[in-house]
C-alpha cells in the first residue's frame, strides 16, 4: 500500500525548471496554504464571496491552531448559524476551482508530464511484475496527480468504477476527487442565460435548503465552465471533503471504501509519502484490518520523525508487528535514491 498526502503533491517535480516562473503560482499547496495569498487564490476567493468573512482566519489562524481546526470550528457552529453553511459550501467550491487549475498549470506548465508519481509507480510496477505482488494506491489529495500519472501503467480511469477494477492496482480517494460531483435538488431553475458562476453561488447561498445526493459524477471539466454545470439531471456539487482537524468523514463511493477493507488485511508493506497520520478514521481502519508483520516507510521530511512517533504510538497493537521507518527525504529526494527498491525488496 502505498498512502500519499498533501506533500506528495507539493514535492511532485524533483527539479523545477529555471526558467519558468509558474512554479511558485501553481505549485500544489499543503494544507497550511491552502488559502495563501497567489493570484489564482484570490480571484477564485473572489468569486465565490460567501467565504469572504472567514478568509483572513484561514490564511493566518491564531497560535496554536491550524488551517482544518479553524475549518472545524466553522463546521460546529454551522446549525446555531446558518452563515456557516454557506461559508464551507464556497470553501468547496473554491478548493474544486483551485486545485483544478493549479493541477493542470502545474502538470501542463512545470512539471511538463515529468512527475515523481510516475517515476515512482514506474519502479513500483516493474517490482510488482517480478513478485506478482498487488499494490493498493491510497490518496488524502484532492488532485488528479495520482490518476495521470497511472496512464503510464496503461491504466485510463474515465470511470468510477475504473478505480477499482483492475486486478493489480486499486486506487482510493478517501476524501474525495476535484473531478467527481454530487448531485443537487433544489428549487433552483436550470436556465441556460446564466453563467455557472452565478449559478454555482445561488447553490452556496441556499446550501442549508438544498439536497445533495450520495451518488457520485466524474466531471470531464471543472463545474464552472459552462457545459460541466448543465451536463446531469440535477445541478452538481463538489465531491470532496471539506479538511477538518479531527471530524473528517470520507467523500467516496461506498464500493471504493469496501475495496479498502478488503485490502487492508493484506498488506505486508506500507510506503507513505507526504502524509503526516492525522486522518484518524483511517488510521482507525488500519488499526482494526491490518492483520500481517507490517514495515512502512515514511517518506516526508523534516515531519518523518513525528509521523512515525504518531503511526506508531496509533498502531500500537500486541498481536501486528509494526517496523515504522523513518526518513528525512522528500518525495523528490526518495525517487532519486536507491531507497525505493530497497525498501520494496524488505522481507
Amino acid at each position: 500500500m502505498v498512502v500519499f498526502g498533501a506533500g506528495a503533491s507539493y514535492d511532485s517535480v524533483s527539479k523545477l525548471p529555471d526558467y519558468n516562473r509558474l512554479a511558485s503560482t501553481y505549485r500544489p499547496p499543503l494544507a497550511s496554504g491552502l488559502f495563501s495569498r497567489r493570484p489564482h487564490f484570490d480571484a477564485w476567493i473572489s468569486r465565490y464571496y460567501a467565504c469572504n468573512a472567514v478568509i483572513t482566519q484561514l490564511q493566518s489562524p491564531p497560535n496554536g491552531s491550524s488551517v482544518e481546526s479553524e475549518l472545524e470550528k466553522l463546521w460546529t457552529e454551522r446549525e446555531k448559524n446558518p452563515r456557516r453553511y454557506r461559508q464551507l459550501a464556497a470553501v468547496q467550491f473554491y478548493l474544486h476551482s483551485m486545485i483544478w487549475e493549479c493541477t493542470e498549470k502545474w502538470e501542463r506548465e512545470v512539471a511538463r508530464g515529468v512527475t515523481n508519481y510516475k517515476n515512482l509507480l514506474d519502479r513500483i510496477d516493474s517490482w510488482r511484475r517480478q513478485t506478482n505482488e498487488k499494490v493498493c494506491l491510497v490518496t488524502f489529495n484532492y488532485d488528479t496527480m495520482l490518476e495521470n500519472a497511472l496512464v503510464d501503467l496503461d491504466i485510463k480511469i474515465s470511470d468510477l468504477s475504473h478505480y477499482i477494477a483492475n486486478n493489480d492496482y486499486k486506487i482510493i480517494k478517501p476524501h474525495g476527487s476535484v473531478n467527481w460531483a454530487h448531485g443537487v435538488y433544489g428549487d433552483i431553475v436550470k436556465d441556460l442565460r446564466r453563467t455557472s458562476l452565478e449559478v454555482a453561488n445561488e447553490l452556496i447561498e441556499r446550501r442549508s435548503e438544498l439536497t445533495i445526493t450520495s451518488d457520485f459524477q466524474m466531471l470531464r471539466q471543472p463545474l464552472v465552465e459552462q457545459s460541466a454545470m448543465w451536463s446531469s439531471k440535477s445541478l452538481l456539487f463538489p465531491a470532496l471533503a471539506i479538511p477538518l482537524e479531527h471530524k473528517q468523514d470520507y467523500e467516496c463511493p461506498t464500493e471504493h471504501l469496501e475495496v479498502l477493507r478488503t485490502c487492508i488485511p493484506e498488506v505486508t508493506k506500507m510506503l507513505l509519502i507526504g502524509w503526516r497520520a492525522t486522518e484518524t478514521k483511517f488510521i482507525e481502519l488500519l488499526k482494526e484490518k491490518l492483520q500481517k508483520k507490517i514495515i512502512m516507510k515514511v517518506v516526508n521530511s523534516s515531519e518523518s520523525s513525528e509521523t512515525s512517533k504518531r503511526l506508531a504510538s496509533a498502531l500500537d497493537k500486541a498481536s501486528i508487528s509494526i517496523n515504522v521507518i523513518p526518513s528525512e527525504l522528500g518525495f523528490s529526494q526518495f525517487v532519486n535514491s536507491n531507497q525505493v527498491e530497497e525498501f520494496l525488496n524488505l522481507k
